[in-house]
Order: structure tokens, then C-alpha cells, then sequence
């Protein structure tokens, strides 16, 4: 059987069992910390480790010499790709988890949900690029090593003004190790200097517009002296509408990814899904 109707049919068997998870192993990840849990999410009392095998070098430029054949009548997003801050000695961080969690994200979407789409429909896009405004999605990693140029700044806020939606994912920090955080907010505030980045509350529309969630139930897929606990941040318009979502200290896409080879913790991937589908639901609704 195809591999990834397997990851959809344990999702699906998740969702309905993620109630009765949370009771059973409510307890065992250790205690509350600013808006997030930290402790073992695999055994309980160690930490967790959740890193999927994928491209360890490269710059990710053999994915972008051509526009990929979509099906584009239905809901299809683009994963950015920018400037780095700095020389990077592996894979370049806008290209992390591609394309296995290019694919998962859509091709759950279309299985859990009546959204038209499938596991096809994702397009790497520059930055820069008018072709930005063709996604009213947008996904970006690695937010801490972004350096925004000029020309990236009108681009994206443009972007924005026009009503796009950005979902920004996998980075870490901790006040110990801030240069991730500090730099997403440097950057940022290039792009919205007249907006702050706020947390986003528990019954915040975004966690109930597909399945209600709960923010401080989440745990980070992987944990070391660099990362934090987990926390839901946004940037929001003047009507209060999230235009710029941001996963810190957790990576939605890599436990979206792990479905497909059992990985990671079976709860907190099927989590992640459901969180992926919550944010495309409220973007495309909100």
C-alpha cells in the first residue's frame, strides 16, 4: 500500500484518539513553562528527539530551475526561499524538509478535510518574485538565518497588503541561545514596522477553524540547550486577522513528515497535521 495513504489512515485513527491521548499522557512530559510544555516526548523524562533523515547538504537550487506541474485548480501553496544571514556548511535552511513535508501538508489537507488539493500542489518561490502573489499561502523555515533585502521587503509587504498569509516554522531559541528569535524579529520588523509580534491566545480562532487545540498541549520535536518551550506568535492586521504565523521552538513540518516513516511520537505528529490544517482552514476562510 502506498505509504502515504498509510500516514493518512493513521492520522485519521489520530485525530479520533487524540482525546483520550492527552488524558492518558497528560502528566508525563514534565510541567508548564511560559505557554509551552518541555520534558521527554518519547519515554517520558528524557528529551525529545524527533529528527527525520533527509538532505544534510546542498543548496537546494536543483529544485528551483523550473515551475513544477500542478494542479492548480484547487488549494496549492509556496515555500519561500531567501537570502541567508550567513555561509551555511549543509543544507541550505530555507530548503529543510523539503519535499516530504511539501507534499504531507497538502496531501493531508485534501485527505481529512474537503479541500481540493493533493500531495503535488507546493512551488518553491523566490522571495522576491511578483510570483509570491500567485500563493495566498505562504511556507518559510529557518526564519533565524532570513536576511531580508530591500527588494524582499517591498515584495513581501505587498505580499501582505494584498491579503497573504505566511506560516513561518522550524526555529529555536532560548535566552540563553536568542540569535534565531532575535534575527526573525530584525528581520520582520523590516517588513511591518508599524506592527508588533504578539502570542496568540488559546481561543484564538486559528486553533478551533478545522479541530479545537490546545496551544499548551503542543511539544517540540526536538529539544537541546539551544531551543525553548513551545510558542504560537503572530502578526496581526488592523482587523486582528493573522497575517504571519510563527511556530518557535517547534517544526510542524518535520512531524508532518515523520507520519510517512513512524519516526516520531504518533500523538504529536498527528497534532502537527491537525495544527497544518487549522492554519490553511483560517487562512483561506479569515
Amino acid at each position: 500500500m502506498n505509504r502515504k495513504l498509510v500516514a493518512a489512515a493513521i492520522v485519521a485513527a489520530t485525530v479520533g484518539l487524540v482525546a483520550t491521548a492527552s488524558a492518558q499522557f497528560g502528566g508525563q512530559f514534565g510541567g508548564q513553562f511560559n505557554g509551552g510544555r518541555q520534558g521527554g516526548g518519547l519515554g517520558g523524562g528524557g528529551r525529545n528527539v524527533c529528527r527525520v533523515p533527509g538532505a544534510h547538504f546542498g543548496t537546494g537550487e536543483g529544485d528551483t530551475s523550473r515551475p513544477r506541474d500542478i494542479n492548480r485548480a484547487g488549494f496549492v501553496y509556496a515555500r519561500v526561499k531567501y537570502h541567508i544571514t550567513k555561509r551555511w556548511g549543509g543544507e541550505v535552511p530555507w530548503h529543510h524538509d523539503y519535499p516530504d513535508g511539501d507534499t504531507m501538508f497538502p496531501f493531508h489537507l485534501s485527505k481529512l478535510t474537503t479541500t481540493m488539493t493533493d500531495a503535488d500542489a507546493y512551488q518553491i518561490v523566490d522571495i522576491d518574485s511578483p510570483e509570491l502573489f500567485k500563493y495566498p499561502f505562504v511556507y518559510l523555515s529557518e526564519p533565524g538565518y532570513m536576511d531580508l533585502f530591500p527588494e524582499d521587503v517591498k515584495n513581501l509587504r505587498e505580499y501582505f497588503d494584498r491579503g497573504g498569509f505566511m506560516l513561518i516554522d522550524d526555529f529555536r531559541a532560548n535566552e540563553y541561545y536568542p540569535e534565531h528569535r532575535l534575527n526573525m524579529e530584525e528581520q520582520m520588523a523590516k517588513v511591518f514596522p508599524d506592527r508588533t509580534i504578539e502570542v496568540v491566545n488559546a481561543n484564538h480562532p486559528i486553533f478551533h477553524s478545522f479541530y479545537d487545540l490546545d496551544p499548551s498541549d503542543m511539544i517540540a520535536p526536538y529539544e537541546d540547550q539551544t531551543s525553548g518551550p513551545v510558542q504560537f506568535l503572530a502578526i496581526s492586521d488592523e482587523k486582528g486577522r493573522i497575517q504571519v504565523m510563527i511556530d518557535f521552538n517547534t517544526d510542524i513540518s518535520e512531524y508532518s513528515q515523520a507520519l510517512d516513516i513512524g519516526q516520531c511520537s504518533l500523538r504529536e505528529s498527528g497534532r502537527a497535521v491537525q495544527l497544518g490544517i487549522n492554519y490553511a482552514i483560517y487562512a483561506m476562510t479569515h
